[in-house]
Order: structure tokens, then C-alpha cells, then sequence
């Protein structure tokens, strides 16, 4: 001990100790940044689910930890570092687990980010049983993607879906086609007690009326013409102990709905041309773009079909409400298609900015295709605004335009830019100099300027 140096009182040594133990037994994995993406530490439970240790990486930039047959394929912390704002995202380790992480900076009195802590769960696919064919396994398989956003809605909304994760409670997914709910289903699944069995998935509007029963509930030996003679085993089968996936579930015909309903009540069902009672124990999460109490209402949908499957409801919002995680996905998917097709290729900031005011009515997945062709088609390491729109619909003069309306399109411009730099409305009015009033008036404004463009 220094000579200067107090010995510690018996209250700081229990603090200390209760640190140490608090810190790694907690179930999550846990992963402190410095404000430069320096990391500081991480807990055991971390080393353990991601096989990597304190010691590798302790003291290293994550600049220097991150990218492609690095130790991280992403960092939800050099995300907050950007954004200075909590985001949610998940990423591939070089020891082949697949992590979803909560990124919270703490900031210091002056407003910058002292601390990030990273809060972490194991999504890591477990391999199904044999039991499964392998051509089905490979067709209901739910495809690796990652989920990146700093939008607190949708962050409320994976909030919600992590706490009901280890019920069996059936959940019901709504919104828009493209924004990410298959993701979500399979972030349930495996952040559950059953994500060592299988999580299959079909599209109820894909398969027509007259096979969805047998995709459903399987059947049995020559039950109808052209079936197997060995028989079949269905989705609920296949997936026993683990979770099923019903997609546009809006779709299924009344008298599977029906069928559907005795398998959530009772957890039998017989196969097409069966006799013998199939008990199975699976978790159900459905999926529909469409309103299903209007489709009540319609006679379209079983109400008591409805209120079974609508136990916990999670409607994520579209892309067009959560603006703020534009930027991050589309540098997200720069970076996915410079891999596959072994680019270096960068977008400008006007052209970014173009892309995030556009309405992409088909959310997530029309914007991942606009970016990659972008990618594939643009010649050049750098891509301008000019580049993909030559002479087309930028911001600024243009004939048949007021100067009012010009005007008012270049605030919504700038607004854009500032709510993409700063966490507040407070900020924004410090940084336009204007009242924090006005700031919240004017970004509501903007907001509804956004939503009437075609």
C-alpha cells in the first residue's frame, strides 16, 4: 500500500466485493467501452458465451477488434460512439456465435460519452436433430440477418419481445411487409429455453389451399392421391419442443383456422388421413401484414383464433416512423455487399440523405435491395447523389416551385441532418439556435412533410 494510499473502509470493500460478484454471475454477457471504443472489460458470463476472453481483448479499440475475419463482424458501441443514443444490434464473433447487444452510453457532465455498457444475449443457432430431413431444414430454416436500430420504438418493441422470450406465450407480430418480422420471431426463439430445437417457419399465403393442411400437420400413408406411401410428418411434428412460425397468417383457409385453434388449446391434432391423436409442445409466433379484427369483423378470420394468437401483441413500426435508423442500416448494408462482392465502395453524405427521406413503402428490404444496387451498379469507389439521380430529383430550384415551398423543403433538409447528429430536442435547438419549443414544432412539422411525399 502507498504511503499516502487510505486503506479501504469495511463498506467500500463489501461494495467492491459485491461488484465482483454482481458483475459475473449476472445471465447476460456484459461489455464496458471507454468513450474512445476502447474496452475496458467484460464479464465472465461474456467469455463464456462467446468464447473469448477478457484478457484478448481488454485494452484494444474495437476499431481495430472489428470486421471481416476479425473478432466481431459489427459493434452496437462504434454505433452509440456515432449516434450518441442507445442502440440495439447483433453480430457474428470469429468464434462463430451470433450475439445481440444493447448499447447504452453513459455521459459525462459536459456531454460526451464517458462509458458505453453493452448488455448481451447468446442468439447462437443450435443445429436441429436428425430427426428433420435435411431439404426441409434447409427450406424452413429462418435466414441469418442481423437487427441494427437506435429507434426507441423499435427498441421498446425487442424490449418487450426479450421479456416474454422465456414464457410459451403465443405472440402475434403486425406491421408492414419488409420491416422485419421474421427477425424478430427468430430473436424470440432463441434468447428462450427452446432454442436447442428447431424454429420453422411457413408462409400461409405461399402454399396452396389444398397442401396447406398436409404442410401443417404432416399425413399419413397413401391418405390421397400422390402422397408418400411412408407418410409425412408436418411443421407442428418437425418442430417439437422448439417453435413455429406462421407467416401472412391472415391467409390460412377457415377450416385450418379451426384445426390451428385445437392445437393452441389442446396441443393434438390428427395428420391427413390419420386416426391416431399427435400430442406436440411447440411455441407459436404469427406473423401478418393485414388487420386481423378487421378481418374478424369481415367474417375472413376465427375471432376466438384471434384472441388466441393476439396474447402478445408486438407491432413493429414502418421504416418511414424510425428515420433515425436509415443511416445506420444503410451503412450497414454498404458494408454486407463491399463483402460479397469484394468492393470498397462508400456512399456520399447527400446521397445518404437523399435515401433517408424517401418513403420505402416495402421498409427494410426495399431499402437493403436499393442498396445493393447501388452497389453492383455504380462505377467508382465513391457514389454521388449525381451518380444515381444524373440531373434528377435533388433539393433546390426548380421550376413550377414556390420559394415558400422551396424553402420549407430545405428546412426539412436541415432538420433531417440535425436530428441525425443530436439525441434531443433540446440539442437540436441549441445547435440551430432556436427554442427547444420550436425545435419540437418544427421536427413535427417536418415529419408530417415527409409522410405526405409520394
Amino acid at each position: 500500500m502507498a504511503v499516502d494510499e487510505k486503506p479501504k473502509t469495511a463498506a467500500e470493500e463489501l461494495d467492491s466485493e459485491l461488484f465482483e460478484i454482481v458483475f459475473n454471475n449476472v445471465y447476460n454477457g456484459i461489455y464496458i467501452v471507454d468513450g474512445k471504443g476502447v474496452t475496458i472489460r467484460v464479464n465472465r458470463t461474456f467469455e463464456e458465451m462467446s468464447g473469448i476472453s477478457n484478457d484478448e481483448i481488454a485494452g484494444r479499440s474495437l476499431y481495430d477488434l472489428v470486421g471481416e475475419d476479425n473478432y466481431f463482424s459489427g459493434s452496437a458501441s462504434l454505433i452509440v460512439l456515432e449516434r450518441k443514443a442507445p442502440v440495439t444490434a447483433t453480430y457474428s464473433t470469429s468464434t462463430n456465435r451470433k450475439l445481440l447487444v444493447k448499447g447504452r452510453p453513459i455521459f459525462d457532465d459536459a456531454g460526451e460519452i464517458r462509458y458505453i455498457i453493452n448488455t448481451i444475449w447468446d442468439l447462437t443457432v443450435v443445429h436441429y436433430n436428425k430427426e428433420i430431413d435435411s431439404d426441409t431444414a434447409r427450406d424452413q430454416l429462418l435466414v441469418e440477418e442481423d437487427i441494427i436500430t437506435c429507434s426507441d420504438r423499435m427498441m421498446n418493441v425487442i424490449d418487450l419481445a426479450l421479456r416474454v422470450a422465456g414464457t410459451s406465450s403465443t405472440i402475434l407480430l403486425t406491421g408492414e411487409s419488409g420491416v422485419g418480422k421474421s427477425l424478430l420471431a427468430k430473436m424470440v426463439h432463441r434468447t428462450s429455453d427452446r432454442k436447442e430445437k428447431p424454429i420453422l417457419q411457413i408462409n400461409c399465403a405461399a402454399i396452396p389451399e389444398s397442401l396447406i393442411e398436409s404442410e401443417l400437420f404432416g399425413y399419413e400413408g397413401g391418405s390421397f392421391t400422390g402422397a408418400d406411401r411412408k407418410g409425412k410428418p408436418g411443421l407442428f411434428e418437425m418442430a417439437d419442443g422448439g417453435t413455429v412460425f406462421l407467416d401472412e397468417v391472415s391467409e390460412l383457409p377457415l377450416h385450418i383456422q379451426t384445426k390451428l385453434l385445437g392445437v393452441i388449446q389442446d396441443k393434438e391434432f390428427y395428420k391427413v388421413g390419420g386416426r391416431k391423436v399427435h400430442s406436440v409442445d411447440v411455441r407459436l409466433i404469427a406473423a401478418t401484414n393485414r388487420d386481423l379484427g378487421q378481418q374478424v369483423a369481415q367474417g375472413l378470420f376465427r375471432e376466438d383464433l384471434y384472441y388466441r394468437l393476439n396474447v402478445v401483441p408486438l407491432q413493429l413500426p414502418p421504416l418511414r416512423e424510425r428515420r433515425e435508423d436509415i443511416p445506420v442500416l444503410i451503412n450497414h448494408f454498404v458494408d454486407k455487399y463491399n463483402r460479397k462482392y469484394n468492393n470498397y465502395k462508400r456512399l456520399s453524405e447527400s446521397l445518404i440523405q437523399h435515401l433517408t427521406v424517401q418513403p420505402w413503402p416495402g421498409n427494410i428490404r426495399e431499402l437493403e435491395n436499393a442498396v445493393e444496387r447501388i452497389i453492383v451498379t455504380t462505377p467508382g469507389e465513391y457514389i454521388t447523389l449525381d451518380q444515381v439521380l444524373p440531373g434528377g430529383d435533388k433539393k433546390g430550384y426548380r421550376d413550377g416551385r414556390s420559394l415558400k415551398e422551396m424553402l420549407a423543403e430545405a428546412e426539412v433538409e436541415i432538420l433531417l441532418q440535425a436530428m441525425r447528429r443530436h439525441r434531443t430536442t433540446r440539442e437540436v435547438a441549441a445547435a440551430l439556435g432556436i427554442s427547444q419549443a420550436s425545435a419540437a414544432r418544427k421536427m413535427k412539422e417536418a415529419r408530417e412533410r415527409l409522410e405526405r411525399r409520394p
